[in-house]
């Protein structure tokens, strides 16, 4: 997260986008009842459940998945996420359950009182918080409950299970959809302070739009070259398209009981302050073999007795060369606040998306791909109030952009890098995602403690009980076995999820 000492810079470029969080939270209306609420209503609480789950437990999960946290000694909240331990009842209720029957929910609501309205506005918000919510389920699960799902208690109760592909195909059909609607009615409605993300400003949400469908071909470039690569040039044939160029975010928490960001109010705040998620040495080692230290210091705490930032092997919180009572007070922790914001989507990733799609689709030229890499970087270290971001990726600098003409996994593989660094602490979901589909960084041969481990490369959860495998999905909920007979057959989390098909370089 971001370091207090830096805070008051971010905040100054979240400004824009602040808007009165006097009520945010206390919208409970039932959208069932159409008669007693608006989508001016029910708008904020779709987005802000989508938030407190992304912004909560689902962080958690992508930093240790990502290894960006580990578990640390002395503890054991996490340990089973941290082993790969994962059981069907895990993210059940809180997060798969709360995306469908509220967030989903909410949104679908506004999705159809907005098209009875022609109020394209709402439409097209709720379209695109939607997809990005869908996307999400079909990446952790691979098959989800879509075209039948949101229909009430009534109608179905029982959807069936559509593949990923399918649903991606849908997603994109819905978001042209609403992207092709007549944003010049006369009197059309215009969201303002319920538009808690960009605060009615419609030129950010088709800007969204567009990322968003740019990120579902992307993520499927190594299973559907040909979708992914036709959908990729038809964004680029319009010379007037418009990719996000700021931040998808809620930035409206405040240190107050109900108001606070998620996951310092779920997972933080009833440890007194003190989590029990360390850095885990992957991440510590390639920032530091690097000299990324002004990011490291901005994004984690030093241990409590001094000296410089300690971290722990992947999943070793059993180590047992540490002397007895050792605890996450020994290690540097991630900086975390009540007021922190919840990024959807950060400009890096926008902006390093776009660079992928000009390097391997040829969509622009080589110097704006290069351009947009570096603009990544930047992006990052003036999040956390740097202006020395070019130290690092210009000319002859470690995160230099890869010559041109050099082999395409350079580049790939330099940019998806970036993107685990510039997400870290924020979008590390996403990390994970994008781990699993181009395996960077590297998956180490060797353990994290060998001599001959390579800094920043990927290490099997120490205490993992998936035989040395890696995770790569969720397993279906435990309540979707009890009440669904569509729910699909029982999976381990080693398991790929449909568009995770590239073979680990050895």
């Amino acid at each position: 997260m971001i370091s207090k000492k830096y805070s008051a810079v971010f905040f100054g470029i979240m400004m824009i986008m602040m808007i009165s969080c006097e009520s945010w939270l206390d919208v409970n209306d039932d959208p069932n009842s159409p008669s007693e609420v608006s989508i001016e209503l029910v708008l904020p609480t779709g987005i802000s459940s989508v938030a407190w789950v992304v912004g909560g437990r689902y962080q958690v999960l992508g930093a240790l998945w990502s290894q960006h946290w580990t578990q640390s000694l002395g503890a054991s909240q996490y340990s089973s996420i941290d082993s790969y331990d994962i059981i069907s009842s895990d993210f059940d209720d809180r997060e798969f359950g709360e995306l469908y029957s509220g967030a989903l929910n909410d949104l679908e609501f506004v999705r159809k009182e907005a098209l009875k309205q022609e109020s394209w506005n709402y439409f097209l918000i709720a379209t695109v918080m939607q997809a990005y919510t869908f996307q999400i389920l079909a990446d952790l699960y691979g098959e989800i409950p879509f075209s039948e799902a949101l229909k009430g208690q009534d109608d179905n109760i029982t959807p069936v299970y559509e593949d990923g592909q399918a649903v991606y195909d849908s997603l994109i059909s819905r978001l042209d959809y609403a992207l092709t609607r007549d944003f010049e009615k006369e009197d059309l409605p215009e969201p303002g302070k319920e538009d808690i993300i960009f605060d009615g400003d419609m030129d950010q949400w088709i800007a969204f739009a567009n990322t968003l469908k740019l990120k579902i071909f992307i993520r499927q470039s190594e299973a559907r070259p040909e979708v992914a690569r036709k959908g990729v040039e038809m964004l680029y044939a319009d010379e007037d398209i418009e990719f996000l160029e700021t931040y998808a975010v809620m930035t409206n928490f405040i240190d107050e009981a109900g108001k606070r960001n998620p996951l310092y109010a779920t997972e933080i705040i009833f440890l007194g302050d003190n989590p029990n998620l360390v850095i885990s040495n992957t991440l510590l080692s390639f920032m530091t073999e690097n000299g990324d230290l002004d990011r490291l210091d901005a994004m984690f705490n030093f241990p409590d007795a001094g000296g410089g930032h300690k971290g722990l092997v992947q999943g070793n919180y059993n180590d047992p060369d540490e002397p007895a009572g050792t605890n996450s007070n020994s290690y540097s922790k991630p900086v975390f606040d009540p007021n922190y914001p919840v990024f959807l989507m950060m400009l890096s990733e926008s902006l390093l998306l776009q660079a992928e799609a000009i390097i391997r689709y040829d969509v622009d030229s080589y110097s704006e791909a290069k351009k947009k890499y570096n603009d990544a970087i930047e992006a990052s270290f003036y999040l956390y109030g740097f202006s020395n971001a070019e130290n690092f990726y210009g000319p002859g600098q470690i995160y230099a952009f890869p010559a041109e003409g050099s082999p395409p996994e350079r580049f790939i593989e330099a940019i998806i890098v970036q993107k685990w660094i510039c997400l870290a602490n924020f979008q590390s979901l996403e990390t994970f995602f994008e781990h699993n589909r181009t395996h960077y960084p590297k998956e180490s041969p060797v353990p994290g403690d060998d001599q001959d481990y390579e800094a920043g490369e990927f290490t099997v959860s120490v205490n993992n009980v998936t035989s040395g495998r890696f995770p790569r999905r969720l397993l279906f909920p435990e309540s979707e076995y009890a009440r669904n007979p569509n729910t699909p057959p029982r999976k381990e989390v080693w398991e790929k999820i449909w568009w995770d098909v590239k073979e680990e370089e050895q």
